[in-house]
């Protein structure tokens, strides 16, 4: 059985519990604890199962992970450790569990800004000063992308609940264009990453027709939830699938995704293949010169334009006809600008 995400929180949480000695735990009690704790941690609903529960005893109970956890059943019915000071933290680990609690590690310390995840990354800390004791190196072999001192980031927690637990809430947000700000009543849908930004996607509660906005959380002043103003849900917002024709963040919920047509030259066209543009992306012709022609369908927007920029001149937008026209033009600018005497 893997030791992925789920399994090192449910473990945690029955080990928790077992400290506890002012309550006696039953089967139902200890599951319960994991549901909570899954869901709290990874927004799940689903209970989990007694055969899940069976398995997580077991390996804490096996010299798997090199715990041997002491747990015994009391009167056929309550589960507690046989030595009261027992703690999965206070154990060192056999060389598969340092391998599998450090792959965890690596991805956990990147989701420290999620407050929710506070009592784990507790957890994970100790674990990690029990590696650093064993191993004398804790050092992580992955590095994922983060901002440091990310000016939104303080409010993902705040946004992640009322997302998951359907409140409304009250934004003061200023867009980079705005003079001041404005106080804003949203119905929140979901938060979404894009190129180490967040955002919140929702529905502005003001407006009479349903509708749906992206602010971008670096942008937003203040958060709180709105207790008197109930949830709801006025639009049909798929959170899988509406950005599932999109390359970023920004759409209407009208907009109509269009046959992209790139000829990519042959310097790029390895990358651009191993790395498509979008999922929708196919080859559609190869040239004799090592450049390819691919087409996607996308909605046409500016993280869609920034992206073929990027690329310079090894890229050329052959269709639609005014799609071409409006990247040429952003060409015609950044030439002309770079034909002017530098000051």
């Amino acid at each position: 059985m893997p030791l992925n995400r789920s399994t090192l929180i449910r473990i945690s949480t029955i080990d928790r519990c077992l400290q506890n000695h002012y309550r006696r735990w039953t089967i139902d009690d200890l599951i319960d604890a994991c549901t909570d704790a899954l869901a709290e941690y990874e927004g799940r609903c689903n209970r989990v199962s007694r055969r899940t529960f069976q398995n997580d005893l077991a390996l804490m109970r096996s010299d798997r992970l090199g715990y041997n956890a002491p747990i015994v059943v009391r009167d056929n019915k309550y589960y507690e450790y046989e030595d009261p000071d027992f703690s999965i933290t206070h154990l060192p680990l056999n060389d598969e569990g340092i391998d599998a609690l450090n792959s965890a590690l690596d991805i956990l310390r990147q989701l420290q800004g999620f407050p929710q995840l506070s009592s784990s990354i507790d957890i994970i800390s100790k674990l990690n000063e029990q590696i650093s004791r064993h191993t004398g190196n804790s050092s992580p072999a992955m590095d994922l992308e983060h901002v440091p001192g990310y000016r939104g980031e303080q409010f993902i927690g705040i946004i992640y609940d009322a997302v998951r637990k359907k409140q409304t809430i009250e934004v003061e947000y200023k867009s980079f264009i705005a003079k001041k700000s404005r106080k804003i009543i949203l119905y929140p849908f979901l938060l979404k990453e894009y190129r180490n930004r967040w955002f919140l996607i929702g529905d502005n509660a003001s407006y009479t027709q349903p509708n749906v906005n992206t602010l971008a959380l670096d942008r937003i002043h203040s958060v709180s939830v709105v207790r008197r103003h109930t949830f709801k849900k006025r639009i049909d917002f798929d959170p899988e699938n509406y950005f599932e024709d999109t390359i970023g963040v920004t759409r209407d919920i009208d907009d109509i995704p269009q046959r992209i047509e790139i000829k990519i030259d042959r310097s790029q066209a390895p990358y651009v293949e191993s790395k498509p543009f979008h999922r929708s992306q196919v080859v559609e012709k190869r040239f004799f010169d090592g450049a390819i022609l691919i087409s996607m369908k996308v909605i046409i927007n500016n993280e869609l334009e920034r992206l073929i920029l990027g690329y310079g001149g090894h890229v050329e937008v052959m269709n639609p006809p005014e799609f071409r026209e409006r990247v040429a033009e952003s060409v015609r600018i950044a030439a002309a600008n770079y034909n002017k005497p530098v000051e």
